[in-house]
């Protein structure tokens, strides 16, 4: 239990934040439970979960990177979105895992042991995956979840709403400071704003962001910070500052506390 610091929301809904700083979210209601994003892959998370809900618990996933999916095999069912399914694949190959968790114990000054890094590179798939469809209401009695897709740092990144709490869950769809839109699996800056859009519309269902990183919760007013960077990128796509991120440059557009960084061939949508 070590592995992740627990902070109660309300009654039923907890954040777990593992030590690569990645948030997950459980939530309850009178039947059951779900887990929405599973984390780095860090040990301990089952006895955690066993600690907060006797109920079932399925896992969701706002989208299919590694640092959400890491501990996705140790229950019985996962659900993602069907655009992200073979991000979610990629992110259990050994090699490009390895990669990772060195990466992330240098930037977050975590130190792995041998024993750790061996159990976060060896973390498998779940058994069981099922999509998620744009519209769908998860239901865990006396409490829904409704699915929104919002394609943007990857194709298959949706949001979770639950209007009766007034939560948004973001994902990596949304956070303070920036969002990556660089990877072959992202979409468009063009469908970073339109998501944007989407939940802004929706803003009367929901008064709090919960993020998978960084500060939270956030405003909905970061939502049109979003749309007016996006905006500026979609009129001027080399407006970005040239970064070196990921073993390549990209572009870095800032406006208030947030960013995108992105591609010039991911701006449009093609």
């Amino acid at each position: 239990m070590e592995n992740y610091q627990v902070m109660e929301i309300d009654n039923g809904t907890w954040q777990l934040l593992d030590p690569f700083r990645t948030y997950l979210y459980l939530i309850e209601g009178k039947d059951r439970a779900v887990l929405l994003d599973a984390g780095n892959g860090f040990s301990g998370l089952r006895e955690v979960i066993a600690s907060l809900t006797d109920k079932p618990v399925e896992v969701i996933l706002t989208h299919g990177h590694f640092d959400h999916t890491g501990c996705s095999g140790e229950f019985s069912n996962c659900r993602i979105h069907p655009e992200d399914e073979m991000v979610l694949k990629s992110g259990f190959e050994r090699t490009g895992r390895q990669r990772q968790m060195a990466h992330f114990s240098q930037i977050y000054d975590y130190p792995l042991s041998r024993e750790e890094e061996n159990y976060l590179v060896t973390r498998t798939m779940p058994d069981k995956l099922t999509y998620l469809t744009d519209g769908e209401i998860l239901d865990l009695g006396g409490r829904k979840l409704c699915v929104i897709s919002t394609p943007g740092h990857t194709r298959g990144s949706v949001c979770f709403l639950d209007t009766a709490r007034g939560y948004l869950f973001s994902g990596d769809t949304v956070c303070n400071r920036e969002i990556l839109v660089y990877f072959d699996h992202s979409a468009a800056v063009e469908d970073v704003k339109a998501s944007d859009e989407r939940l802004l519309s929706l803003e009367k269902e929901y008064c709090e962001i919960w993020p998978g990183h960084h500060e939270c919760p956030l405003d909905r007013s970061i939502l049109r910070d979003y749309i007016h960077a996006a905006d500026q990128i979609l009129e001027n796509p080399n407006i970005g500052e040239k970064v070196n991120l990921d073993l390549g440059y990209k572009l870095l557009y800032t406006y208030k506390t947030i960013g995108i960084s992105y591609v010039e061939s991911h701006v449009y949508r093609n």
